[in-house]
């Protein structure tokens, strides 16, 4: 007779646990540092992807799969009217960071928020998630061209803005 070894382990823990960080740190940027918005798009995301899972077909990677239906729910978020809010405090800066770095990062994340849903779901898929184009364009059920215009023209406008506030760009 065998001994029953361990319960096998819940797929949504299993998949949480490998890419919930990923897709947090993504909806981070796109909630624009909104972490308590972020969290509850993460957990919408994958209760999502455990009740659709019979609809994943395994043409796409799973962390492109996971990374759409977090754009969607997004995306779903931001088209409902939303009661206005004030920030009650903002985290404190540790001592490493510079008065300079600070003022870049508030620069960059109103940047961001003047480029439309699909241009910062593209580049943030893209150039800060590290997706390729073609994972990108399944994630969010867009042509690969289309992607590729949209992470361009983004790149465009943002060198606009940050060059009217004279931020430097990295190499």
């Amino acid at each position: 007779m065998r001994k029953p070894g361990p319960p096998p382990p819940d797929p949504l823990a299993c998949l949480f646990e490998r890419f919930g960080g990923e897709i947090l740190g993504l909806l981070i940027r796109l909630t624009h540092g909104d972490r308590s918005e972020a969290e509850d798009l993460t957990q919408e995301t994958f209760v999502a992807a455990f009740q659709g899972q019979a609809k994943f077909s395994g043409r796409v990677p799973v962390r492109a799969w996971l990374a759409g239906i977090a754009v969607r729910r997004w995306r779903d978020r931001q088209r409902r009217p939303r009661p206005k809010s004030v920030p009650l405090a903002l985290d404190p800066p540790s001592e490493e960071r510079t008065d300079q770095s600070v003022t870049q990062r508030v620069v960059l994340e109103q940047a961001l928020a003047q480029l439309s849903d699909s241009q910062q779901a593209a580049i943030l898929l893209v150039l800060v998630r590290g997706l390729t184009y073609r994972e990108a364009a399944d994630a969010l059920g867009e042509p690969e061209g289309t992607i590729k215009w949209r992470v361009s023209e983004a790149s465009k406008r943002l060198r606009t803005i940050l060059t009217e506030f004279d931020i430097e760009e990295k190499p």
